[in-house]
């Protein structure tokens, strides 16, 4: 695939993956019994720098070995030099989520994957395996403290803390929504507002085309 289509691709993947670009409704905490705002809290960063570390590793593997990588379907160098010019942490993440996502994308539509996928899969698997593993902690701990029960949650999150399939990347894009969904007071930052903007064609600099 040229590198040109690359971005519709990776729009209408995230978009397909249980309507990522589709905000939820932010829950009142007051409507969750037993819960308070220090445990959320707590609980969001915990998850968020768990999940952000993924990001920033697989991110600058990629960055590295596409310097010696001669492939033309590879992310364009400019993408990472954008990154490179954000502060917020939002803004920077929900891009850093979008490049991993351009990064799968071959990998997520069953295509062949680009030599820079092959070569940086292995160690992202990895990571995401930690990441699963690590993240249950958190959230077997907050479940006990605020006094809910999600077991068809909780086991899938230990299943992926062992799975080798190529499905483990698409099951870590969609861990916000999923998250969100059986949690809604465990709200992490938006990582799709990137797309949701590249989507509602409102994105800018070297995003906007």
């Amino acid at each position: 695939m040229a590198r040109s289509e690359r971005p519709k691709l990776v729009i209408s993947l995230l978009w397909s993956l249980g309507g990522l670009l589709i905000s939820l409704t932010p829950t009142d905490s007051a409507q969750i019994p037993g819960r308070s705002l220090s445990q959320s809290h707590f609980t969001v960063q915990a998850v968020e720098r768990l999940y952000n570390k993924v990001l920033d590793s697989t991110i600058e593997d990629a960055r590295l070995r596409r310097q010696h990588l001669n492939d033309s379907d590879a992310i364009d160098q400019q993408y990472f030099d954008n990154l490179d010019t954000i502060t917020g942490n939002e803004d920077y993440y929900s891009t850093a989520y979008y490049i991993f996502a351009w990064i799968n994308s071959q990998l997520m539509a069953h295509q062949p994957a680009d030599k820079l996928l092959e070569e940086i899969l292995p160690g992202e698997k990895v990571l995401i395996r930690n990441f699963f593993a690590r993240v249950k902690v958190h959230l077997v701990k907050y479940l006990q403290v605020s006094h809910q029960n999600r077991p068809e949650f909780i086991a899938n999150v230990t299943r992926l803390a062992g799975e080798t399939e190529d499905l483990l990347i698409e099951s870590y894009l969609r861990f916000p929504h999923n998250l969100q969904s059986q949690l809604p007071e465990l709200q992490l930052m938006d990582y799709t507002k990137l797309a949701k903007s590249i989507f509602e064609g409102i994105a800018t600099g070297i995003w906007s085309g």
